[in-house]
């Protein structure tokens, strides 16, 4: 995986700035293009996420939930209760928080090396304001169509950790803590709210930096009958555009783009090496489990689309010009998801101790 990433990085660099060489003004005007995508998308809709589950790590939400939740989600998922965090949050945000979650969970003694590995595998997912309104209001014109590849997405998260749990390895028996941390160290609040803020802005940007690379990246490639499909393994937002416009049957139309959603893309990849750099983490389970959560996708959509075959006909005939949603409401909507998250932690939380004491 190393000499992969280093060997194409190299070439990346080498093809992008002879491009940029040659065609400067269509990379500066891209590159504008990935910069308002940043500040009007991806800032605004990750950031709260990212202090959120840097504070539920700090503060000790992390050890609460584990104590509670691990008959839930070890005997489903072969992770420690804490695990939820990452579950849920990774689910209703976008990517990469899933990874942030399980990484900081990792650094935090809160789960082993394999746990967080297996985390990675499949709490990295995207979240409902990219797939129902990006994808499905933007792209296709329906966002009935983006709840359709939502419910397909989640399931297909699910079902691969279930499937890891069923393959892998038992972690129970391994020490619970990293050697570094025996103890989870709880932190003062403003001391634990600063340090969060510090990791999150760094995070954004450098998650923000991947955005604009790959997109410009993607954008100098040559046009042809593959670009959309190469193109989204790339960068997921510009390829399914491109991919959502062709006119090829709809069903099939629906289940790649569901392939390619769970997939995530070679950029989300690398943020999530990015990520994961000083923990150590290996992404061999999270490659694997990304192809399998891409294969299981594909699946759902289409056994959805074949059960229902009226919501064929909601495919508009073009897509949209624009997937970027005015900045305060991309905030606004991330905050609401993210309560939502934090609410359904807290229920099962509930529901786990309501079940303890019976």
């Amino acid at each position: 995986m190393e000499r992969f990433s280093r060997f194409f990085m190299m070439i990346a660099a080498a093809y992008l700035g002879v491009c940029l060489v040659l065609f400067p003004q269509e990379g500066i005007s891209t590159g504008l293009d990935a910069l308002n995508l940043c500040f009007n998308s991806v800032v605004p809709a990750l950031f709260p996420y990212l202090v959120c589950s840097g504070l539920l790590s700090s503060l000790g939400a992390a050890k609460l939930f584990s104590r509670y939740l691990s008959p839930f989600m070890r005997p489903l998922f072969g992770v420690p209760g804490c695990g939820a965090i990452a579950l849920v949050l990774g689910t209703v945000s976008g990517y990469p928080i899933g990874a942030v979650c399980a990484n900081d969970l990792y650094l935090s003694g809160e789960c082993t090396k394999t746990e967080a590995e297996r985390l990675l595998a499949f709490c990295n997912n995207s979240g409902p304001l990219f797939v129902i309104s990006v994808i499905g209001g933007a792209f296709l014109e329906s966002p009935h169509l983006g709840r359709i590849l939502y419910i397909s997405h989640s399931l297909s998260a699910v079902l691969t950790g279930i499937i890891f749990r069923a393959i892998g390895k038992n972690t129970t028996a391994l020490p619970p803590r990293l050697p570094a941390k025996s103890t989870p160290e709880i932190k003062s609040t403003f001391r634990a709210l600063g340090e969060v803020m510090d990791s999150a802005v760094f995070t954004i940007l450098k998650i923000c930096g991947f955005v604009v690379f790959f997109t410009v990246f993607a954008a100098s490639l040559p046009g042809g009958t593959f670009s959309p499909y190469i193109h989204s393994l790339l960068e997921i937002t510009g390829g399914l555009k491109k991919l959502a416009a062709l006119n090829i049957e709809s069903t099939l139309k629906l289940s790649l783009i569901s392939f390619f959603v769970a997939f995530s893309g070679i950029s989300v990849m690398f943020q999530v090496a990015a990520i994961t750099a000083r923990s150590g983490l290996s992404l061999k389970m999270y490659f694997g489990g990304k192809l399998l959560q891409g294969c299981l996708s594909f699946i759902i959509t289409k056994i959805l689309m074949s059960r229902f075959p009226a919501l064929v006909d909601v495919f508009a005939k073009s897509a949209a010009s624009t997937a970027v949603l005015p900045s305060h409401s991309a905030f606004i909507s991330s905050v609401c998801m993210m309560f939502l998250g934090l609410m359904i932690l807290f229920l099962m939380l509930k529901a786990a101790r309501i079940g303890r004491r019976r």
